[in-house]
């Protein structure tokens, strides 16, 4: 392999200072400004060629906020963007929509996703003529039932509507519909949050071998660290809009150094009931009223490398931690 296709590999996917924020407008009666919510507050990162990145942190912290700002579905308040070397962020809205066959996200609700009047042959056809405008006729169906294998249904099914299948079987066809137009990036946000434990671990497990297959590169968005740790090569973990913590893995998992990772570890249950009322847990809680909300702002942003390849924030913690009540015996 040339460097220069290292480089590339390494350099797929960079994100410059990304902010998203979103103005709060002014108050009826004083015309004052209400504020600005900073959903995403000055993102640097790159992402490798074939890699599952994986974004986890609270609800409100702004992970989905960032996949659709990469998605360029919000455009961001500055920064910039680039796909292989390509500016996303300074493309017209037209360019967009042509370059958008390129990367496509996959939603967590498969009930709002699908478009409840197009049978699934139809939702998938039109995906795949995105890219291939010149496939019909019996090539359009082969293509079909393939992406439908691909994701474990029925080609049998493809005449059927979206109301007609499960949940899982749903998100299965927004995977399949994703996959559609060939894309090199996939955005997965929350894809598992509204399904059934059962069928988690199966729609986990076919994203993993999607990925490893097909040569995705994957963004994986959750809230629940146990189900990143599962799927992702890397994990970087957000706090009010920022990366607090960034790294492989089983490292964030096995050494977490920045205290809200480490709370997020805490919480995750243990299968072994004695090991569930024993261990340790960190609580955190949100600093009293009147508290500044935004401390750091004097200090550079940066994430400092504590291991190789292990970054963690060097700007102040928000929030305190709370002293846990002694574990039930």
């Amino acid at each position: 392999m040339s460097d220069s296709d290292t480089a590339l590999r390494e350099d797929f996917l960079v994100l410059e200072n990304v902010e998203q924020h979103f103005d709060l407008g002014r108050a009826l009666l004083t015309r004052e400004s209400k504020g600005v919510v900073k959903a995403v507050d000055g993102i640097s990162l790159t992402i490798r060629e074939g890699e599952i990145l994986g974004i986890v942190g609270e609800s409100g912290c702004g992970k989905t906020t960032l996949s659709r700002t990469i998605m360029q579905l919000i455009r961001p308040t500055s920064g910039r963007i680039f796909l292989e070397g390509k500016e996303l962020s300074a493309l017209s809205d037209a360019d967009i929509r042509a370059e958008r066959i390129n990367f496509q996200m996959i939603f967590q609700d498969p009930y709002a996703s699908l478009n409840p009047r197009l049978t699934v042959f139809t939702t998938i056809s039109e995906a795949i003529r995105t890219r291939h405008p010149d496939v019909r006729g019996e090539a359009l169906r082969g293509r079909v039932i393939e992406l439908l294998r691909t994701v474990g249904l029925n080609p049998a099914q493809m005449n059927r509507y979206p109301h007609e299948f499960s949940g899982g079987q749903r998100q299965r066809v927004a995977i399949a519909r994703a996959l559609a137009p060939e894309p090199k990036l996939v955005i997965a946000d929350e894809p598992v949050s509204a399904l059934d434990v059962s069928i988690q671990s199966q729609i986990l497990n076919l994203l993993k071998r999607l990925s490893r297959e097909m040569g995705l590169t994957m963004i994986f968005v959750s809230h629940d660290l146990s189900v990143v740790r599962y799927i992702a090569d890397r994990i970087a973990v957000m706090y009010r809009g920022r990366i607090i913590e960034l790294g492989r893995a089983e490292t964030i998992v096995d050494d977490p150094r920045h205290i809200y990772t480490k709370a997020l570890m805490s919480a995750i249950p243990q299968p072994d009931p004695r090991a569930e009322r024993t261990r340790e847990r960190i609580l955190l809680e949100d600093e009293p009223p009147g508290a500044d909300k935004s401390p750091g702002k004097d200090v550079e942003d940066d994430l400092e490398e504590v291991t190789p390849g292990h970054l963690v924030s060097t700007r102040p913690f928000e929030r305190r931690v709370k002293e846990a009540e002694a574990p039930a015996q």
